[in-house]
C-alpha cells in the first residue's frame, strides 16, 4: 500500500519513519523539505505538493500544528483535494477543530473520499516508540482499512464515534493534563518554597492522589531544568483554547480551563512559547525566587 504523510514535524518524524519500517511504500511532504532528509535517504519519496502526495497515494495522513495548517494542506493551492480519487482515505492525525475535520470531511464525501480524524496522545517518546493511544472519529469500514497502519505508530486504537469525535476526545484529555500540568508547577513551587526536597515530595505524591503524569515526567524537566520540547508552550496553548472554543459551543463552562490558559498565555510572554509544557513553572520560580530542581 503506498502511504501519504504530510508534516514531518516533532511527532510526525517519528510517525512517518514507523510507517516506513513497517514496509509500507511512503511519499512524504512537508515545508520544509530538509525535515524529510532521513526519511528519503531510507528510501521514502519526496511529493513535491500535497497534491502530488494525494495523487500517488491511496491513503494520506497528516500530523500539523494548527488546523489553519490543515485547511491550508486541503484546500490550498496544489492541495490534497486537488489530488484525491475515488475510495481514497485522508487520515488527520493532529490535534484540531473538530468543526474544521467535519466541514472536510463532508466535503471529501461529494468526491467519494473518506475521512478520519484520529488525534495521538504519547508525546514524542510515544511516537518514537510506536506506543500512541489513537483515538479515531469516523466510518469503521474505513478504519478497518487503515487499522494496520495506524498500528504502525500505536496499539491502543480507540473508535469513538463519528469524524471530529477524534479530536474531541483528544481536547478532554488535554483539557484534563494541562490542568494537571499547571496545578503540579504551582504545587512543587509551594513545597520547595517551605523546604521540601522535591524528589521526596514526587515519592509521595506518586503514591497519594495527587499522581498525573505531568508530575512523573519531572525527573527529567523540571528538575534537571530542561524545557527542551516534546510538546510546545505554543501548542499547548492552541489546544486549551480550542478545549474552550468547543465548551462554550456546547454551553459547558470551563473556569479551570480558562485559568490554564491564562497560565500558558503568561508562559508565552514570558518567552517560552518553544519551549516544553513543563516550562509553566518558569515564570513561578521567577517570581518566588526559588527553582525546583535537584543537585547535580
Amino acid at each position: 500500500m503506498d502511504i501519504g504523510f504530510i508534516g514531518i514535524g516533532q511527532m510526525g518524524k517519528h510517525m512517518s519513519r514507523r510507517i516506513l519500517e513497517a514496509g509500507y511504500n511512503l511519499t512524504v511532504h512537508d515545508l520544509k523539505k530538509e525535515a524529510a532528509t532521513p526519511l528519503l535517504e531510507r528510501g521514502a519519496r519526496w511529493g513535491d505538493t500535497p497534491g502530488d502526495v494525494a495523487k500517488s497515494c491511496r491513503v494520506v495522513i497528516s500530523s500539523l500544528p494548527t488546523p489553519q495548517d490543515v485547511e491550508q494542506v486541503v484546500y490550498g493551492t496544489n492541495g490534497l483535494k486537488s489530488g484525491w480519487k475515488a475510495g481514497d482515505i485522508y487520515i488527520d492525525m493532529s490535534t484540531g477543530s473538530p468543526s474544521t475535520i467535519r466541514r472536510i470531511a463532508e466535503d471529501a464525501k461529494t468526491m467519494e473520499v473518506a475521512v478520519l480524524d484520529a488525534p495521538v496522545s504519547g508525546g514524542t517518546k510515544g511516537a518514537e516508540a510506536g506506543t500512541l493511544a489513537i483515538m479515531v472519529g469516523g466510518d469503521s469500514a474505513s478504519l478497518e482499512r487503515v487499522r494496520k497502519v495506524l498500528e504502525t505508530m500505536g496499539q491502543r486504537i480507540f473508535p469513538v464515534g463519528s469524524v471530529g469525535c477524534g479530536n474531541i476526545a483528544k481536547l478532554v484529555n488535554n483539557l484534563i493534563s494541562l490542568a494537571c500540568n499547571s496545578i503540579s508547577a504551582e504545587g512543587f513551587m509551594l513545597g520547595a518554597r517551605a523546604g521540601i526536597n522535591p524528589e521526596v515530595l514526587l515519592d509521595i505524591i506518586k503514591v497519594s492522589t495527587g499522581n498525573n503524569w505531568c508530575a512523573q515526567q519531572y525527573p527529567d524537566t523540571v528538575f534537571k531544568g530542561n524545557f527542551e520540547p516534546g510538546f510546545k508552550v505554543g501548542l499547548a496553548y492552541k489546544d486549551i483554547s480550542l478545549a474552550l472554543a468547543f465548551g462554550e459551543e456546547y454551553g459547558v463552562p470551563l473556569p479551570v480551563g480558562a485559568a490554564v490558559q491564562k497560565d500558558l498565555q503568561d508562559t508565552i510572554a514570558a518567552g517560552f512559547e518553544d519551549k516544553g509544557v513543563d516550562a509553566v513553572i518558569l515564570p513561578l520560580e521567577d517570581t518566588v525566587g526559588v527553582k525546583v530542581r535537584l543537585p547535580e
